[in-house]
């Protein structure tokens, strides 16, 4: 057998924004899932437009005889503004860390692609850090707690110190207080439009004080005008001091639900490529590309069980029965029989919502 013919091969799966390669499918299909996760949480902040990348992110699951490379990811810009993202995928990379280099990827290149090199290369930290937490939060929001404890036992750092750091002033510890300072604007009422543009400007590598110190000024002429520190301090203060009840809105869990349980993407099996749904994923059980791919989902299933909306949690926890139905290999009636309990409580789900939203709006 020659070497090429013993080497494993590899396994490829492509979104709008990242084209992920590894020797698991399972990993691929998980880190896919991830990134289109990460994709939808930064177009909170970007424009659409400014995302439209001319080639996808590539992000290559690099065991630790072939990472070469220090450290948990390493992102490089390639020839053509291409930016690619290697990740030593091991047991102890973590789904933290896997958030981080996601995010530290998509902001460079949406630099890149929106500013040029330099401003790729001023890229600041603290909206990578913020992006970061949010994705990880939206997949366990548990961590919120350590997250708020580790908050209130540092002390308060100053804004200047916040919003000027480079992202190469962190490579990649500790994250900071990025998180908290989106949080912070938002907090203040920030029109979302100006959120979004604080954003950008520190993702093309601009300082934000001056502009944020204009944007939290009393609109009554008469007013004092407000110092952006003695601001920063007391919305921070707020923040940390609240009670928490850490849950999603119906709206985000549907969508996320929905979207967990539709097979758009074409999958190339032995018998061609094809679209799957969930009634014909169980006639292709048996294909190992199915089963990685329904196994992927699953995981990301229950990582965010804990923060989906109640009214959603039904048909969250009938998708996961459906799912291990499958991976499981249950019989055929089990499987049916787990489908259509999952069909009836998402339309009981779509069902209260429509009923709670109607009380809300007085119908």
């Amino acid at each position: 057998m020659s070497p090429l013919s013993a080497a494993p091969a590899l396994r490829t799966m492509r979104n709008t924004h990242f084209e992920i390669v590894g020797l698991h499918l399972r990993s691929v299909s998980y880190v896919n899932e991830l990134s289109l996760f990460s994709a939808n949480i930064a177009e909170r902040y970007l424009d659409r437009e400014g995302m439209a990348f001319p080639l996808p992110i590539l992000v290559s699951l690099r065991p630790e005889a072939h990472a070469g490379f220090e450290g948990d990811f390493r992102i490089r810009i390639e020839e053509r503004g291409a930016v690619e993202l290697a990740i030593r995928w091991e047991d102890a990379m973590t789904l933290e860390r896997t958030c981080r280099a996601l995010s530290e990827a998509l902001l460079v290149q949406y630099a890149l692609y929106n500013h040029g090199r330099e401003a790729a290369s001023k890229l600041r930290l603290w909206p990578v850090a913020a992006l970061a937490e949010e994705i990880y939060l939206g997949l366990r929001p548990a961590h919120f707690i350590d997250l708020l404890g580790r908050a209130r036992q540092g002390g308060m750092p100053a804004l200047a110190a916040v919003v000027e750091s480079p992202l190469a002033a962190d490579g990649q510890g500790e994250p900071g207080f990025g998180y908290w300072l989106l949080g912070a604007m938002k907090s203040a009422g920030l029109d979302r439009r100006v959120v979004r543009r604080l954003f950008q400007q520190a993702v093309a590598g601009i300082d934000i004080e001056e502009a944020l110190a204009s944007a939290i000024q009393p609109t009554e002429p008469t007013a004092e005008r407000l110092p952006v520190e003695a601001w920063w301090a007391g919305q921070l203060l707020d923040l940390l001091s609240r009670e928490y009840e850490v849950v999603e809105t119906m709206e985000t869990s549907q969508a996320w639900l929905a979207a967990l349980a539709r097979y758009d993407a074409p999958l190339t099996l032995e018998t061609g490529e094809m679209t799957l749904n969930l009634r014909s994923l169980w006639t292709h059980r048996a294909q190992p590309e199915v089963r990685e791919l329904v196994q992927a989902r699953y995981e990301i299933l229950r990582l965010r069980m804990l923060r989906i909306n109640p009214a959603y949690y039904n048909p969250a926890r009938s998708l996961g029965v459906l799912y291990e139905a499958l991976l499981g290999d249950a019989p055929a009636h089990t499987y049916l029989h787990a489908l259509a309990i999952y069909l009836s409580d998402w339309e009981d789900a779509k069902d209260m919502q429509e009923i709670v939203e109607n009380k809300l709006i007085g119908k």
